[in-house]
């Protein structure tokens, strides 16, 4: 079969359910690894499905981003910020490996799986583009049954830019032909543009759909059940076809 094109997906408020367990044992477990290397740390807060550290809004940031704004909060000087995110990083993983990783299949969005499922039925090789490091996001892909469909992708282990995630998981994934990143902010919207790739926007995250729009998203649905993200994802890898109306 011959592919129409790649597919890569963010995970947190795309894929799986903003302040999932999943989501907050993660974020629990990089609060533990930044006070292991600092002594100290706030702790996470969703308010209205946005993610919070201290007063940083944190949509669309990797982890290494994330643990690079924690440091800085807390005082670590410039000098010492690369090498301690590192730290905090290799502690993070570490601990994460030694959480279960089964039972999670509630913290995903409806729709989800099917979705995966239908695009690597018409050919589509998926992969993700996320802020979580590596570690977490292969931990997060077994914990709620999906590691049989994404495996590969862009992560955020090392980078703090969201348009080096998803130039990552181009690479990951070959680049061959067209490619569509699917993600509930708008920074998913201008990193799959900096690649030239289009952006299926979903509106489950904290970001609402007119904003969306506004980021310049190709397309934007409300969710990832029935037919329409499907039909919008296949449309949008199909380089002559027009995305009026798709919303």
């Amino acid at each position: 079969m011959t592919s129409p094109g790649f597919v890569l997906f963010d995970l947190d408020g795309t894929l799986i359910r903003p302040g999932a367990p999943v989501q907050r044992l993660h974020m629990s477990t990089m609060a533990a690894a930044i006070a292991d290397v600092c002594g100290a740390a706030e702790e996470f807060r969703y308010e209205g499905g946005q993610l919070f550290y201290a007063d940083i809004d944190l949509a669309g940031f990797t982890d290494a981003g994330t643990v690079h704004a924690a440091l800085r909060h807390h005082g670590v000087p410039a000098g010492r910020l690369r090498q301690l995110t590192r730290q905090v990083m290799d502690a993070l993983a570490a601990r994460i490996g030694g959480s279960a990783a089964d039972g999670g299949a509630g913290d995903l969005l409806s729709g989800c799986r099917a979705l995966l499922e239908a695009l690597r039925g018409h050919g589509c090789p998926l992969g993700m583009s996320t802020g979580n490091a590596r570690s977490v996001a292969r931990w997060k892909m077994r914990r709620t049954g999906l590691a049989d469909l994404l495996r590969d992708g862009g992560f955020g282990d090392a980078a703090r830019d969201r348009d080096d995630v998803v130039a990552a998981g181009v690479a990951a994934l070959g680049g061959a032909g067209p490619g569509v990143v699917v993600g509930d902010t708008a920074k998913d919207v201008t990193a799959a543009h900096a690649s030239g790739l289009r952006c299926l926007a979903v509106a489950t995250g904290a970001t609402p759909a007119d904003e969306l729009r506004a980021a310049g998203a190709d397309a934007v649905v409300a969710d990832l059940g029935g037919s329409a993200a499907l039909d919008a994802v296949l449309r949008l890898l199909t380089p002559v076809a027009s995305t009026e109306g798709v919303r």
